[in-house]
C-alpha cells in the first residue's frame, strides 16, 4: 500500500510537497475539527448501535502522522493505532532510519520538514488544548496492513478506520480482518472518500489554490482522467454501491451513512456534468455530491 508520499518523479514529489506543507501550516481550528469528528462518530455509534466508547480495547486502521483521533479515543479507552508508515515520535533518529528503509526518502524528507518548522508541534499543542490536557495519552503504535492483521480473533471493541480503505488494491481482505478482530459484540466504523465525489480523485491539487485545476470530476472521464489528473495515492475506483455490497458480505445488517458535500456550489457543478455527458455516464447526483461514505455495524 502507498502511502501518501510514495510519487516516484521528482517534480510530482516538489509539487505534493508544497501543497501539503502549506495545508499543514493552516493548523488553526484543525485539531478542533478531527476532535469534534471523532465526538461524532462516537455519538452515531451510540444513537445507532447502543455502544459506548469507553473502557474498550481499540484499534485505529491509519492514525496518521498526527494521531489527533487516536489520542481522542485514547482518553477514555486502550488504543493500538495500525499504520504503514513509520510515526516518529519525540526526537528518535533511529525512527528515522526505519522510515527511510521503509517508507523511502520523500516520506522522511517530508517528516523532517514538518518537523523543523514547528508544523508537528503546532498540532501537538493544539490537540492538548482541544482535549484539555497537558500531555496526550499513550498510544500503543504498531506497523501493519489491515488485509493481514497480527492481532487474534476477537481483540478489539471498536476497530475505526477513516480513509484509507479506497486506497487498496483488494480492500475485501480489509473488511473480512476487521470483521475478524472485532469481539461478538463490538462495533466498527470505516468511513471512505468516494472516488466518485468532486475531490475523490485526491491529487493534491484539490486542497490548495489550484483546486479548480481538477473541479469538475476530470477523473470520471475516460479522455481526461490520465492527462489532467495525478493522485498521491492508488485508488480502487469503486463507487458507492461497490461498497454496500462488500460490505454487507462481510457485514451483514451494517448501517450506511452517506454524508454530502458542504460546497454549495458542487450540486450546481454536478447537474451540469449529468447534463453534459448524459447517455454517456451513468453517475448520480448522490455520487457526484458525496462527501463521506461511512459504513458502522455491531458484530452478533
Amino acid at each position: 500500500m502507498k502511502s501518501y508520499s510514495s510519487r516516484t518523479g521528482i517534480i510530482e514529489n516538489l509539487r505534493d510537497g508544497w501543497v501539503l506543507f502549506n495545508m499543514h501550516r493552516r493548523t488553526h481550528g484543525r485539531m478542533r475539527e478531527l476532535v469534534h469528528d471523532a465526538r461524532n462518530v462516537e455519538d452515531e455509534i451510540k444513537r445507532r448501535l447502543g455502544v459506548d466508547i469507553k473502557d474498550l480495547d481499540v484499534l485505529e486502521v491509519g492514525p496518521g502522522q498526527f494521531l489527533a483521533q487516536a489520542s481522542y479515543f485514547a482518553m477514555a479507552n486502550r488504543v493500538v493505532g495500525l499504520d504503514s508508515d513509520i510515526i516518529v515520535r519525540g526526537f528518535d533518529p533511529t525512527a528515522y532510519v526505519r522510515m527511510l528503509l521503509r517508507n523511502g526518502l520523500t516520506r522522511t524528507a517530508k517528516t523532517v520538514v514538518r518537523k523543523l518548522t514547528g508544523v508537528d508541534r503546532r498540532f501537538r499543542r493544539e490537540l492538548r488544548q482541544e482535549l484539555g490536557v497537558k500531555r496526550l495519552p499513550r498510544i500503543d503504535l504498531r506497523l501493519g496492513d489491515i488485509r493481514s492483521l497480527s492481532f487474534r480473533d476477537s481483540s478489539f471493541d471498536f476497530v475505526y478506520c477513516r480513509s484509507v480503505l479506497h486506497q487498496l488494491s483488494n480492500p475485501y481482505l480489509a473488511i473480512a480482518e476487521v470483521a475478524r478482530v472485532l469481539r461478538p459484540g463490538g462495533v466498527s466504523y470505516v468511513s471512505i472518500h468516494p472516488w466518485t465525489s468532486e475531490t475523490g480523485c485526491l491529487d493534491p491539487r484539490i486542497y490548495g489554490s489550484k483546486a479548480s485545476e481538477v473541479r469538475g470530476w476530470p477523473h470520471l472521464q475516460p479522455i481526461l482522467s490520465t492527462k489532467l489528473i495525478s493522485p498521491n495515492v492508488e485508488l480502487n475506483h469503486l463507487r458507492i454501491g461497490d461498497w454496500e455490497r462488500v460490505f454487507l458480505e462481510k457485514m451483514p445488517g451494517a448501517q450506511f451513512i452517506l454524508t454530502p458535500t458542504l460546497d454549495l456550489g458542487c450540486l450546481q457543478r454536478a447537474r451540469h456534468f449529468q447534463s453534459r455527458y448524459a447517455g454517456q455516464l451513468d453517475y448520480t447526483l448522490e455520487e457526484l455530491t458525496a462527501g463521506d461514505f461511512a459504513c458502522l455495524w455491531k458484530k452478533p
